[in-house]
């Protein structure tokens, strides 16, 4: 276990000094806080802070009326002659007149002068008329009223949920997709690397006289994953700090509930995906000759993992189809299969439950072969191990 640690300390510390590594954490970042700031100055740019005038003709407004956590300023005036003058004056941005026959047609009619108020003014003047219409009601009656109904979508044929709160199920997947992607590329290209260049310059030869292979692979792995956690962690505080910035201009992100659920599947399915890719580049660095033909190997082994994703148009019209399931139960792909489908619809949880025995049980497997190839392809300097020759070394004792 000493070895071990020692092992993923020092591969832990070689990945996270990387400039690739230091770019690819700061990237998300960088790129969020560009995102939020062109999205708040475009919010932000053009609004009055003035107040809303109205004329009330019809006799249903009050001003001490309003919605929950309003924030808009909103005057009266008793003709449209004087909320005119308060208009040119620019003591508000603009204000509504409510002819008198308002309930029966809801017809009114907006004044402005050189710039009509944005949406979210408009918004927030329309909850202020809906608390209005709804004063007479008691106060759990108002509150459900101006709520508005929680509609939850149902479709039987393809045996999806959708809801307005789904909203954020149908984002993550596609970010946990994106890690995923960040996260493979980065694994695949280090520890093939790792272990080709190791296997030609020889020092692997004086690292196996105090380690075994398996201590050797699961202390490589054990120290990418750090990095990648570490990487992870970054995203994270960095997408917490965004919404907690954005919020107060985004109204969908003000309501916005974790989903605690779907983390912890991913996260089951996640690090068994995880080690399985380092295996599998493990092995390969150990049976090519060197570093080129291993790469050449280890793209075609990407594209497994990430084929969920260039089939995602399929898995969103058909998320319960036999190509869905397929892709569920299958080692390489059940990570992002399960998440992308968790976003779409349900899954059963048979399939969920399936899909990843089996991809924990490819991967302990695959630890045990990638420890054997290993074994027998550091005596091959210079020389690539063939099919039969690496099946032959996992199956030997």
């Amino acid at each position: 276990m000493h070895n071990l640690l020692l092992i993923a300390k020092h591969e832990y510390l070689q990945v996270v000094a990387r400039r690739g590594f230091i770019l690819t954490t700061l990237a998300v970042p960088v790129g969020l806080a560009f995102v939020i700031a062109l999205g708040i100055l475009i919010a932000t740019t053009g609004q009055s802070g003035l107040p809303i005038g109205y004329v009330d003709q019809a006799g249903i407004l009050d001003v001490t009326h309003q919605a929950p956590n309003a924030s808009l300023e909103v005057r009266a005036f008793p003709d449209r002659v004087a909320a005119q003058s308060a208009l040119e004056s620019q003591q508000i941005q603009a204000f509504f007149v409510f002819p008198p026959d308002y309930l029966q047609t809801l017809a009114t009619d907006l004044y402005y002068r050189g710039k009509a108020p944005g949406r979210d003014v408009w918004s927030k003047f329309d909850d202020f008329v809906r608390a209005n219409l709804v004063a007479s009601y008691p106060l759990d009656v108002q509150t459900r009223l101006l709520d508005g109904p929680d509609v939850t979508v149902h479709d039987l044929a393809g045996n999806r949920t959708f809801s307005e709160s789904s909203l954020v199920n149908v984002v993550l997947p596609f970010a946990a997709a994106f890690f995923f992607f960040v996260a493979t590329m980065l694994a695949a290209s280090y520890t093939l690397g790792v272990v080709a260049n190791e296997k030609e310059n020889r020092t692997m030869e004086i690292m196996l006289t105090s380690v075994s292979p398996g201590q050797m692979i699961a202390g490589k792995t054990v120290g990418l994953l750090a990095a990648t956690l570490t990487q992870l962690a970054v995203y994270v505080i960095a997408a917490v700090v965004a919404i907690k910035i954005a919020s107060p201009y985004v109204v969908q992100l003000q309501n916005v509930e974790v989903p605690w659920t779907f983390l912890g599947i991913a996260a089951l399915f996640f690090f068994p995906a995880y080690a399985l890719v380092a295996a599998i580049m493990v092995a390969i660095g150990s049976a090519v000759g060197d570093l080129q033909q291993g790469q050449q190997v280890a793209g075609f082994v990407n594209l497994a993992f990430i084929l969920p994703v260039m089939l995602s148009a399929v898995l969103i019209q058909a998320p319960a189809g036999p190509l869905a399931v397929f892709l569920t139960l299958f080692p390489t792909s059940s990570f992002l299969t399960v998440t992308l489908r968790w976003g779409f619809g349900t899954i059963p949880v048979w399939q969920m439950v399936a899909g990843w025995v089996l991809l924990v049980a490819t991967t302990l497997f695959m630890f045990w072969a990638a420890a054997r190839i290993f074994r027998a392809g550091m005596l091959r300097y210079g020389q690539p191990l063939s099919l039969k020759t690496a099946f032959a070394s996992a199956r030997r004792k």
